[in-house]
């Protein structure tokens, strides 16, 4: 099973599950606070309920391929076109995670004295931070173990 993609997928984002579940509690938690703090769990708890899905159904239809690779019902060529989608995924969404950045970062620096805004564009600049290492990283592996060199 170490060489089966959707295995390594699956264990891939476990990551991103835990960190969409601490962002729900942590982000609930916070929004009991008025003023920056509320806002800031308010992005925490949104990014990570949506992060927290996102890896379940992601690991979940994995998990499925992943016993249908090992079953000989896909083959590995299927697993290998799998990989070379999922790593365009990642890296579209990895420029994505710039844009995050980069207006959580607008936000905050222009929000004056709106505690509201600031803690918004403080949440949206980790939570896109975070994203952008995620996908980074886990394209980087992907194109490293999954991803043969062109001649």
């Amino acid at each position: 099973m170490n060489d089966n993609f959707f295995a390594f997928q699956y264990h891939a984002l476990k990551p991103l599950k835990q960190w969409g579940l601490g962002n729900v509690i942590g982000g609930t938690i916070l929004t009991l606070i008025p003023g920056f703090w509320r806002h800031f769990g308010l992005q925490a708890l949104s990014w990570g309920a949506i992060d927290w899905l996102l890896a379940i159904v992601g690991r979940r239809q994995a998990l499925l391929k992943a016993e249908d690779l090992v079953a000989g019902d896909l083959d590995e060529s299927a697993a290998h076109a799998a990989a070379e989608r999922f790593r365009t995924i990642l890296l579209i969404n990895a420029g994505l995670d710039l844009l995050y950045i980069a207006s959580g970062l607008w936000l905050f620096r222009t929000a004056g004295e709106r505690a509201d805004r600031r803690g918004m564009g403080a949440g949206i600049f980790v939570q896109g931070l975070f994203l952008l290492l995620f996908d980074s990283i886990l394209a980087a592996e992907i194109n490293r173990r999954w991803i043969p060199p062109s001649p």
